[in-house]
This record gives structure tokens, C-alpha cells and sequence, in this order.
């Protein structure tokens, strides 16, 4: 049986507001994901963000470890940040592998020596539009049943700006130069994406439901109407496979779960192979 754990990348303020909004934690809607690809896992959650929380087990019982989305910013020296960190390293020495997205991706690069900075473009939400698989990516395992280009489900401010030595950026688009990277730290290898594929549409639809007033003000959106017309065609959506209110407004990458959770799979499958 593969072991997995699941840490969360938010503040406990944070994870309350997602979970007011959304119903559940990222963590919790992780390793639902996790589930759903592999019902057999083992799961444990863990927030390295709170100074109470304790792992549930060692790390060296653990054959992965997965680090969701946040609303914390890496380069933020604050105690939810440093604590992360903190642990990652731990991680990286302890020669557990790990998959990041989206602030997973960006604490995996800071913990192992890398930049994150604002993105001097924009945020990217709510998709990232034509990510595209570079001569590495096109071969490698993370990406493997993907095609060259393809959408996927997205939302961030920040983008890594200097990789740890030895990186391979398997994937990128016209907003992140780096929206998929392999690289090993310690005796760890990370895998990581800056897109969300463990997202469900209802989940993104929350955060936009949430983040509607910012989203508008920053012109992400051109008006309330706009936000809200996708909101209710992710909300549509409720379980894969519903038919969707606007389907125009949504890719066909990111309505099929085994479509959208590609990179998840097959780390899970790495897990199970033993790398």
C-alpha cells in the first residue's frame, strides 16, 4: 500500500476562509483527488504551517509527499512561510519524493535553493492557457498521456524566477516560464506544476466566488457579469462528467478528471513503481 502525505501549503486563517468558502481545506480536497485516482492510498494530512501540529508518523514511513496551493506568498519571511520551509528540507533530506502544485511548486524551489518573485505579467486565473511541453517534457513520466499544448486550471501571482541547479522545466506558457519542473534536492526527487490538477471546476469556482471584488479590480476579469458566468458554468459541473451551463467558457482539458489529473497519476504511479 503507498503512503502518502498531504501537507498544507495555507495559514490556519487561511485554511479557515477556504474552508468557509469552499467546504473543505486543500488539503482535504487533495487527497480526495488522491482518492478518487487511487482508492487503495493511505492519506494523512499535516499543516506544516501551524506551529501545533505534529506529523503523524515519521517522514521515513511515507513513500510521497504532496504539497497543495496557498494563499501565502514564499518570499514572505513571515512563521507560516518559514515553518514550510523548514519542513520541506526536512523532507529533501529525508529522500521522500514530492509532488507541489501551484505554492507547492514555488516552496519546493525556495526550499531547495531557488527564487519566486511577483509575476511582472499578471495573475493567472483561471486557466493557464496553452502550456506547453518543452524536448524534456514531451518524454517524461510526469507528463506522460499529455499532449504538446494543452489548458489547465490556474491561479497565482507569483512564478519562480531563478530554478535550483540541476532543474529541467518540462513545461511553460506566455505567463510562467516555468509551469512544470523536475529536480532533486537532498535525496528527494520533486516534481512540480504551477496549474492546480487536483482541482475539481466547483473548487476553482469557490475561490473565484471569494476573490470576485480583487479579481474585477485587477481587470482579470472585465466585469462582475463575466466572473459570474464562470463561476456557474464550473459550478455546473458538480461531478465530472455533468453537463456544463457555457461550455464554451471551459477547455475540454479541464472537464475530464484522468485529463486534468494526468501529472498526479503518474506520480502516484511513479510511488507505486518505486521511482
Amino acid at each position: 500500500m503507498v503512503r502518502v502525505l498531504v501537507a498544507e501549503g495555507n495559514s490556519n486563517d487561511g485554511r479557515r476562509q477556504i474552508v468557509e468558502s469552499a467546504g473543505r481545506s486543500m488539503a482535504e480536497g487533495y487527497a480526495e483527488t488522491l482518492r478518487a485516482i487511487d482508492p487503495t492510498l493511505a492519506i494523512n494530512l499535516f499543516s506544516p504551517a501551524d506551529e501545533a501540529d505534529r506529523l503523524p508518523a515519521p517522514l521515513s514511513s511515507y513513500d510521497g509527499v504532496v504539497v497543495t496551493g496557498s494563499s501565502l506568498h514564499v518570499y514572505r519571511t513571515e512563521p507560516a512561510v518559514t515553518r514550510q520551509i523548514d519542513f520541506l528540507r526536512e523532507v529533501f533530506d529525508a529522500g521522500v519524493p514530492v509532488f507541489g502544485s501551484c505554492w507547492g511548486l514555488q516552496l519546493g524551489v525556495v526550499a531547495a535553493g531557488g527564487t519566486v518573485i511577483p509575476n511582472p505579467k499578471r495573475r493567472e486565473v483561471p486557466f493557464a492557457r496553452s502550456v506547453t511541453l518543452t524536448a524534456a517534457g514531451k518524454t517524461h513520466q510526469m507528463h506522460q498521456s499529455r499532449p504538446a499544448v494543452f489548458d489547465a486550471l490556474a491561479i497565482h501571482l507569483d512564478v519562480v524566477s531563478v530554478l535550483p541547479p540541476g532543474s529541467v522545466i518540462t513545461a511553460f506558457n506566455d505567463m510562467a516560464a516555468v509551469q512544470a519542473v523536475e529536480f532533486r534536492s537532498g535525496r528527494s526527487l520533486f516534481w512540480g506544476v504551477q496549474y492546480h490538477p487536483e482541482f475539481k471546476l466547483p473548487y476553482m469556482a469557490s475561490i473565484l466566488r471569494r476573490n470576485a471584488s480583487s479579481l474585477v479590480a485587477e481587470a482579470t476579469f472585465s466585469s462582475e457579469g463575466e466572473l459570474v458566468e464562470m463561476v456557474d458554468a464550473m459550478d455546473s459541473h458538480g461531478n465530472d462528467g455533468d453537463r456544463v451551463r457555457h461550455p464554451s467558457l471551459l477547455p475540454d482539458d479541464v472537464l475530464d478528471r484522468h485529463t486534468r489529473t494526468i501529472e498526479i497519476a503518474n506520480w502516484l504511479k511513479m510511488l507505486s513503481s518505486g521511482g
